[in-house]
């Protein structure tokens, strides 16, 4: 094989796998997410509740005072017993070194 052409064909094969890969964190990503918004959905429902909307905030707009990379911060607004309350739910996504554990945090 020509050494042009053994060169263009390593090309199409490394750029080929990064392709692969950034599709496989995608949808890694995307899974663990629907994840997380099941979770919270249970915990919710479990309360007697129901979640009206989820947002993803980031550290400084939360109350949690620690988070690393590894977390995401959802704000959930939910209904229980005809009031809107707000919980906040700092996920675990086994991605980073740098996280802090699970943990909810509920209006009193």
């Amino acid at each position: 094989m020509e050494a042009t052409k053994k060169s263009k064909v390593m090309i199409l094969i490394f750029l080929g796998g990064a392709v692969l890969l950034a599709l496989l964190a995608y949808f890694g990503m995307y899974s663990l997410g629907k994840e997380h918004v099941a979770v919270i959905n249970d915990v919710i429902e479990a309360k007697g509740g129901k979640v009206q909307h989820i947002t993803v905030v980031p550290k400084d707009e939360s109350p949690f005072t620690e988070s690393g990379k590894g977390n995401t911060i959802y704000k959930i607004d939910f209904e229980i017993e005809g009031k809107t309350q707000t919980a906040w739910y700092r996920s675990d996504n086994q991605s980073s070194i740098i996280k802090e554990k699970e943990e909810w945090i509920f209006p009193e």
